[in-house]
């Protein structure tokens, strides 16, 4: 009996481990999904990665479906002669095929703007991707406290 267990147990975690991603819609899978807690402020960034198994480039054109933001925007940030410029991408986000885009602090991300409420660590929250070939699909993001580049840049 314990044998089997043990083997049902291990089968789990195998499967756990296959499935890394969290979101699947077309060729594109998306996984590592967090939005950033806000302290007083009333904008916010989300975060993920979203990887094109596909032959052909995807693109990342919008975020809808929030309720917690009266705007969303796809942003950029560079660095120019040591200043850091945020620019949207009006366009949208271009996926290539056979490759993985990390929206990350200090990078590409989503602009949360004239939250409603604020976000709060461990809570969920919606929104809806669209993309250009592979649809939309609704995935949520875990809010949790900056971290890595954007804490180390931004300290007060």
């Amino acid at each position: 009996m314990l044998k089997k267990i043990l083997i049902t147990l291990s089968l789990i975690t195998i499967s756990s481990s296959v499935l890394a991603y969290e979101y699947k819609i077309g060729k594109l899978e998306i996984d590592h999904l967090y939005i950033r807690v806000t302290t007083g402020t009333n904008v916010s960034a989300g975060f993920m990665t979203i990887e094109n198994e596909g032959d052909q480039p995807d693109k990342l054109l919008s975020v809808t479906n929030v309720s917690f933001a009266k705007q969303v925007e796809i942003h950029e940030t560079t660095m120019d002669n040591n200043v850091m410029k945020m620019r949207p991408l009006n366009q949208g986000l271009t996926i290539p095929a056979k490759s993985k885009v990390q929206l990350k602090p200090g990078s590409y991300h989503i602009m949360f703007m004239g939250l409603t409420e604020p976000i709060v660590k461990d809570k969920k929250y919606k929104a809806s991707l669209n993309f250009e070939q592979s649809g939309s699909i609704t995935i949520e993001f875990d809010a949790e406290e900056a971290k890595g580049y954007y804490q180390e840049k931004h300290k007060h």
